[in-house]
């Protein structure tokens, strides 16, 4: 039984080391980094713009140092490992994922748009409820 507990207090640590990244852990980590930008978007923010979406909040991760676009592209589709691919554009080096994340009433509770080209990474995180695609697009239109 000893044995057990020192292998787990060993093991139970590690395990949360090598956890998948989060999209929260992301804009942290991120927001620390040289050429990287972290924008927080809030519901009042939209209210004021008068977007008609049920969304908590978006956040936005830019990445511009070439020399982190590699490393934020992977830790990017894993932190999206397991979500609905939406929509996945692939031209001329430069691709566009559109990821929706599902509650188990099979709503629609985040929304991941990811682009990505040789010099700049943008990843960006709308939480809502039941969220519609043809409201994330009044978002763009008003940005």
């Amino acid at each position: 039984m000893k044995r057990l507990i020192i292998l787990l207090s060993i093991l139970l640590p590690l395990s949360a080391i090598a956890q998948s990244p989060t999209f929260d852990t992301l804009f942290k980590e991120y927001s620390q980094k040289e050429d990287c930008t972290t924008i927080n978007i809030s519901n009042a923010m939209f209210r004021s713009m008068n977007v008609n979406i049920d969304a908590e909040y978006m956040q936005i991760i830019a990445v511009e140092n070439e020399g982190l676009i590699t490393t934020f592209r992977a830790q990017a589709h894993e932190a999206t490992q397991g979500l609905d691919v939406i929509m996945s554009v692939n031209s001329d080096g430069e691709t566009v994922d559109i990821l929706q994340q599902r509650n188990d009433k099979d709503e629609t509770t985040g929304i991941y748009i990811l682009t990505c080209s040789k010099e700049e990474c943008v990843f960006m995180h709308i939480k809502g409820h039941n969220l519609e695609l043809s409201n994330i697009s009044s978002i763009m239109e008003n940005f």
